[in-house]
């Protein structure tokens, strides 16, 4: 039997008429779209995790700086900051070098300012801890630099 025009009208017709898996189309459409936001939450999460736990070592190596100020060594600072982090490849510098001056002014090198009224600005020490972390993103391509920082007066 050979097909005639009329008859692949009437299927044509039906076919546009028929409503049968409108939604499957237009889940498949849209999930596409939430997925791709979801990803993008996640990733942008597990980013702010990893921020705050590298916050959270240089903060317990400024904790352990101003507890046991006696025997803080820099290299004991460094290894308080990447120990009580989980994660891996943390460069961390510990500057024990600092002073300043009881009026709150600016940070220099221990001996090198004077504060005012002539007197040296031995008189506070501080020190500085910041750590630096390599982050790789789950579905981007490509890296960023996570940094946090401390400063904490010892004496």
């Amino acid at each position: 039997m050979k097909p005639n025009r009329s008859m692949f009208l009437n299927i044509l017709h039906s076919f546009r008429q028929d409503e049968c898996g409108a939604s499957a189309i237009e889940l498949a459409m849209i999930s596409t779209v939430l997925s791709l936001i979801l990803l993008n939450i996640v990733d942008i999460s597990y980013f702010m995790f990893k921020k705050m736990e590298l916050t959270s070592s240089v903060r317990a190596g400024a904790q352990y700086a101003l507890v046991d100020t006696d025997n803080a060594t820099t290299a004991l600072i460094e290894a308080v900051v990447q120990d009580s982090s989980p994660l891996t490849g943390v460069t961390v510098t510990v500057d024990d070098s600092q002073c300043g001056c009881s009026d709150g002014g600016v940070l220099f090198t221990c001996g090198t300012n004077t504060c005012a009224g002539g007197t040296t600005g031995r008189s506070q020490y501080y020190t500085q801890i910041s750590a630096a972390y390599t982050h790789t993103w789950i579905f981007y391509p490509g890296t960023v630099s996570i940094t946090a920082d401390s400063t904490i007066r010892t004496q």
